[in-house]
């Protein structure tokens, strides 16, 4: 038993094979990107603070050069990636969009960028831990400390920029 168990242990998969949280990642990385790059576009001409204003600068960079890895990884692996944000997403940027140049703006914004990282992190974290693919482990570890920084810096809906 145990000699028609080894080759199991090797690898028998292609290394390019994908899991369903593998596929998972690439695709709610993407759309998260996008959505951080277009609510801090939008965060840019609509905050009130300074602090958001440089905030968000941060992730639009940030988030631009995380979206480029995504970006690659998936054409790697064959993975098509959607073109736009989710439905929620949409409707959330456009619920931000509502209030801006009011105060009420600048405590949503940070509110929804706190609760968006905390979810990328869950969801980065379950990647690292149970992930098949190298490249997306990898991906994943890499982005890691980029968004533990960013909620850090909107911690629950407070600027610490």
């Amino acid at each position: 038993m145990g000699v028609t168990s080894l080759p199991a242990l090797a690898s028998s998969s292609p290394p390019s094979a994908l899991s369903t949280l593998d596929r998972q990642l690439l695709t709610a990385a993407h759309q998260g990107n996008l959505w951080e790059i277009t609510t801090s576009q939008q965060a840019q001409s609509a905050a009130t603070t300074a602090c958001v204003k440089r905030v968000s600068a941060d992730f639009i960079r940030d988030h631009r050069a995380l979206d480029a890895g995504v970006v690659k990884t998936a054409a790697q692996l064959g993975v098509a990636l959607p073109s736009g944000q989710t439905a929620a997403q949409l409707r959330q940027t456009a619920a931000l969009k509502s209030r801006a140049g009011t105060p009420a703006y600048d405590a949503a914004w940070l509110k929804a960028q706190y609760l968006a990282h905390v979810q990328t992190l869950a969801l980065i974290d379950k990647q690292i831990a149970q992930g098949t693919n190298p490249l997306v482990k990898s991906l994943a570890k890499s982005a890691r400390p980029v968004v533990a920084r960013h909620t850090q810096m909107v911690n629950h809906g407070l600027c610490h920029a």
